[in-house]
């Protein structure tokens, strides 16, 4: 049977919600992101300096940040079916994110889920402000230019099938590399304007669906 590496990102994708957006509409600027964001699909900023822009404003402990994310952000229907349906075929599932550790952490042990293995950022928060630290993504892409997802893929992909599960700005590199690309929101109209194919996605039944039907095939 075909073996797979999947590729999935959490903020939007794994959550219904966005944490980052989350919190930074309780604790930071309101309205922030919405001014940053064209700048960013611009290309006038890195999204590293996109979300130090925007989480500089954020005041808040990590027990209110947690306490917020554990009552808003909502998994996506299917994810926890998903994450079995992987573990009993043989698949390789990662979450690969460009949002924070503790965040991410904090909502997969909610659902039972704590043992997934994860690939992000972090945050300190404090109520005087939030300093981001970055995760080492090795030497900058020479696809867009960052220190981006790409780098994660090439250290844990071993000859499997890569898939990527996806919905935004940090997901469209690795869609250029991925053999299967699921995606919504943002990245599907990226990925339509970039003629980029993919299967278009709103939950993680569909997702598994469509793999079932591929390695079936395969096999």
């Amino acid at each position: 049977m075909e073996k797979l590496f999947i590729a999935c990102d959490f903020d939007g994708t794994i959550t219904r919600n966005d944490t980052l957006h989350l919190i930074v509409a309780r604790y930071g600027e309101s309205g922030l992101w919405e001014a940053i964001e064209p700048r960013l699909r611009a290309g006038e900023l890195t999204l590293e300096q996109a979300m130090q822009e925007e989480f500089a404003s954020v005041r808040a402990t990590p027990e209110q940040v947690r306490e917020l994310v554990l009552g808003e952000a909502g998994l996506r229907t299917g994810f926890p079916e998903f994450v079995a349906w992987a573990r009993d075929r043989g698949h390789r599932l990662v979450v690969l994110s460009s949002g924070f550790r503790s965040v991410i952490d904090a909502v997969l042990e909610r659902w039972g889920l704590g043992h997934m293995e994860v690939a992000s950022h972090e945050a300190a928060f404090t109520p005087q402000g939030t300093r981001l630290e970055w995760a080492d993504r090795g030497e900058r892409c020479a696809v867009c230019g960052r220190r981006c997802k790409r780098h994660d893929v090439r250290i844990r992909h071993d000859g499997e099938t890569l898939v990527l599960v996806g919905d935004g700005v940090s997901d469209r590199c690795v869609a250029r590399m991925a053999e299967v690309v699921f995606a919504r929101a943002h990245l599907s109209r990226d990925l339509t304007v970039g003629g980029v194919p993919f299967v278009p996605f709103e939950d993680f039944h569909e997702v598994r669906e469509a793999l079932e039907a591929r390695t079936t095939l395969a096999a």
